[in-house]
This record gives C-alpha cells, sequence and structure tokens, in this order.
C-alpha cells in the first residue's frame, strides 16, 4: 500500500513539474510572440514615420520653385523632425546627404539627379573622364546600352554574356539603376560604390583602414563615393519654360512674337532657315552675324543680317527656345547645382572652367541664376566658349535623391528608406525606393535636440 501511495505521490509530482515546465514555455512564448509584436509594430511605426519624411520632402521641393537654397542643407525643416507619440516612444525623421563643403558633417537636405551625368545619355567622351573609367568600361557600357548587336573594341555584346558560368540578357536599352552598372562587363562594386560601403556620406573607421578591414579602401582620408556619387539615370524633364510654357522649337517655327522676340531676331530667324540653315541650340543666335547666300525678297546676295541677340537678350532666348523635339528633355545637367567634377566632364569644359563656374555662382542670388545664360551675361565667358559649352545645361532639377532615417525614442527602433522623388509631373510622385535599414544606422541620434523638437 505504502509501495502505492509512493508511486502516486511521483507520477502527482510529475504531472506538477510537466504543468509547471508546459506553464513556463507557454509564458515565455507568449512574452517572445509580444515582444516580437512590439518589434514589428515598432518597425512600421518606424518605416511611416520615414513616410512622413518622404512627404516633407515633397512639400518642401514644392513650396522651393527650384532654389537650391531652400532644399540643399535646411536642418530647420529636415533635422531631427517630431511626427507623433504614438503613447510610449517620440517619433523623428531626419534627411541626411554628403556634404561637399564639409565631408565630415552630414547636411540635412536632398540631392537633385540633374547634378550629375546621365549613364543612359551621356556620350563616350564624358563617360570617360568620371571615376575609375578606362576604354574597356566606357565600350562595355555603351554596348550594354544600346540597341544593337555591334561589338565595340573593347566592349562586350549579348554573346560575351552568353559564355558566362551564369549567362542573362542585356539590357540593350536605358538604365534602370545606377547599380545596374554591377551587371556590365568589368564594373565592380568598389567602382559603382566607392569607398561609402554603408552608404552614408561619411567616412567610417572601416572605410579608411586600407585592407584590415571590409571595404577595402585607400586610407587617404577621403571618402571616395564611387560612380554613385556623381552618376544618375533619373534625369530629365518638361520642355518648357521658366512660366511653364512650352518652348518654341527654333528649327521648325511658331509664335516667335509670344517668345518676347525682337522683331529684327524674328526677321533674322526666317531669313536663316530660308538659307536651309539651322541652329544647334537657341544660344547660337548670340551675336550672330550671317551673310546671305541667296537673294531674299528685297536683300541682295552677300547683305549682312544681324540677329540682335546680345547679353540683355539671351535669358529669354535660352528659356523661351529649344531645339529639341517633343515634351521631354533628357538627361541634361544643372550648372546650378554640379560639382566641379561633374562639369569638368561635360562637352566644352575643363577642370579650370568648372572650378570658375562653382566659385562665381556661389556669389549670384536665385534670380540671376533662372536659365543657363549666367555664365556669359556674367562676363565670365566668351560668345564662341558659352556655345559650346550650354547644350548639355540646365538651370533647373526635376528628381531628387532622398535618404531619411526615422527612429524612435526611447525605444531605440529605426528605418532607413531612400527615394527618388519627381517633380515633373503635376504632382510629385516616388519613382524609386528601397530600404535600406539592413546597412545600420546612418548617423548618430542627438537625444537633446529630438526634446527640443519635441
Amino acid at each position: 500500500m505504502i509501495a502505492r501511495r509512493g508511486t502516486v505521490l511521483v507520477a502527482v509530482m510529475v504531472i506538477i513539474s510537466l504543468s509547471a515546465l508546459a506553464a513556463g514555455v507557454l509564458l515565455y512564448r507568449t512574452r517572445a510572440e509580444v515582444t516580437a509584436a512590439t518589434a514589428a509594430s515598432r518597425g512600421e511605426q518606424a518605416y511611416f514615420t520615414t513616410r512622413a519624411g518622404l512627404a516633407r520632402t515633397m512639400a518642401v521641393l514644392t513650396a522651393a520653385g527650384g532654389d537650391p537654397a531652400i532644399w540643399t542643407d535646411n536642418p530647420d525643416l529636415f533635422r531631427s523632425q517630431w511626427v507623433c507619440n504614438d503613447g510610449v516612444n517620440d517619433w523623428f525623421f531626419t534627411i541626411y546627404a554628403y556634404n561637399p563643403v564639409d565631408p565630415e558633417v552630414l547636411r540635412n537636405g536632398v540631392t537633385d539627379e540633374s547634378s550629375k551625368v546621365n549613364l543612359t545619355f551621356a556620350e563616350p567622351d564624358t563617360l570617360m573622364f568620371l571615376p575609375e573609367m578606362t576604354p574597356e568600361l566606357v565600350d562595355a557600357l555603351m554596348d550594354y546600352r544600346d540597341a544593337d548587336s555591334d561589338t565595340r573594341p573593347e566592349g562586350a555584346e549579348q554573346d560575351y554574356y552568353d559564355q558566362l558560368p551564369f549567362p542573362y540578357l542585356i539590357k540593350n536599352g536605358p538604365f534602370g539603376t545606377v547599380e545596374e552598372l554591377l551587371l556590365v562587363k568589368g564594373f565592380t562594386a568598389s567602382i559603382v560604390y566607392g569607398e561609402d560601403y554603408n552608404l552614408n556620406g561619411l567616412l567610417e573607421s572601416n572605410e579608411d583602414d586600407a585592407e584590415a578591414t571590409f571595404p577595402t579602401d585607400n586610407a587617404d582620408g577621403l571618402l571616395d563615393r564611387g560612380l554613385l556619387g556623381v552618376a544618375t539615370v533619373w534625369s530629365y524633364g518638361p520642355n518648357v519654360s521658366i512660366d511653364g510654357k512650352a518652348r518654341i522649337n527654333i528649327n521648325t517655327g511658331g509664335d516667335f512674337a509670344s517668345a518676347g522676340l525682337s522683331a529684327q531676331t524674328r526677321e533674322f530667324i526666317e531669313l536663316y532657315r530660308k538659307e536651309g540653315k539651322s541652329f544647334k541650340h537657341p544660344a547660337d543666335l548670340l551675336d550672330l552675324r550671317y551673310q546671305l547666300q541667296k537673294k531674299q525678297g528685297k536683300l541682295k546676295v552677300g547683305t549682312w543680317i544681324e540677329s540682335g541677340v546680345g547679353s540683355g537678350e539671351l535669358p529669354e532666348v535660352v528659356d523661351r527656345l529649344t531645339v529639341q523635339p517633343g515634351k521631354i528633355v533628357f538627361g541634361k545637367v544643372n550648372i546650378n547645382t554640379a560639382s566641379a567634377e561633374v562639369l569638368a566632364a561635360l562637352p566644352g569644359f575643363d577642370p579650370d572652367l568648372a572650378e570658375q563656374i562653382v566659385l562665381l555662382r556661389e556669389q549670384l542670388d536665385a534670380p540671376a541664376k533662372e536659365t543657363v545664360a549666367w555664365p556669359y551675361t556674367e562676363n565670365l565667358l566668351s560668345a564662341d566658349r558659352f556655345k559650346e559649352i550650354v547644350p548639355g545645361l540646365t538651370a533647373r532639377s526635376w528628381q531628387f535623391h532622398v535618404r531619411c532615417v526615422a527612429y524612435g525614442w526611447p525605444c531605440g527602433q529605426y528605418r532607413v528608406v531612400e527615394a527618388i522623388i519627381d517633380m515633373a509631373a503635376k504632382t510629385p510622385r516616388i519613382l524609386y525606393q528601397r530600404d535600406m535599414t539592413r546597412l545600420g544606422m546612418p548617423l548618430a541620434i542627438d537625444v537633446e535636440q529630438e526634446q527640443m523638437q519635441r
């Protein structure tokens, strides 16, 4: 009997232990699920805070009216911006970007894509001036994007990619992202990304220690941002004047009077075209004289005619007229925002002129830079030199690269996204967006600043 009672007691103790264990497991799983749900909820809150950051950016770009001073570096609108309190945490966002003025400190603003060279439309001579580019890389890039199957001397068409261990079809068309270069023969991550491993625009210790840690770098104390820092695939805009009116094609004709052109200039354009001539750019009219080769009405052969376009008329001419067919213009570089490195790669430029352009524009106010005429009207260039550089330039930008980090305090949850915002349509829109949270927190959080903003 005693043995039976002992057996029962042991069984009861086993059952109690198993029940306690099951309860513990259930409690652990419940807590784990609550923790996971909380983390997921905070992750979603962080994501929607980044959306608030992108919405703020669109609003600022809409109000800016094309003035880079408003969106280039504006901590009051873009740094430590409080969004909401969810009952536990305060949520903030910061818009950040590489700072060419002080590379050791991030700026709070966006980057216009027209400040870079467009990989889809740039000519080989321009591509050759970009960082790390070689004739082999330029030929491979051109073969990848062009529609034909003719292999350039040092390039590669589809037959090369068919022989790879893992073959794939090449684009034979416009690039979708700059990082698509990684599919092009010869291009590597170091060429595309440079040393900026976490894409935050700052030189980190592991990006300045040679081969000690990943990534490999040259340990020169300067951040190499690779092609991502100077190249784009997003630059385009409507072919309209500052007031939003469609430009008139100087080679096909139109109501030139509505463009504000004088009677002398209108007559010159008409006679010039009757002679079978065409314009490569509206700026060709600047100080242009032409000797008639045919009798035109009462004007005899050999008569000299003048365009009547000088420094005073040039801004209106380059703003109102065009030689581009269609409603969209692709791949122009913004002379008001491009770096000296980018400008130096463009046709007609050299490093000295690029530096002069950058230095002079810092002294000009926004109205003076509304059109591409200012290098001439400010007496920096001769008429001939100006005509040489102006075809690849614009004075406005329509697409903007945004990096936004959202974070909660005191939980520490964060989310990082980058996006391309397009302002060319009637309503701002996001052309491209990706999550960059996996690359880590891109900047230090200033708790004091957060509390002040709150």
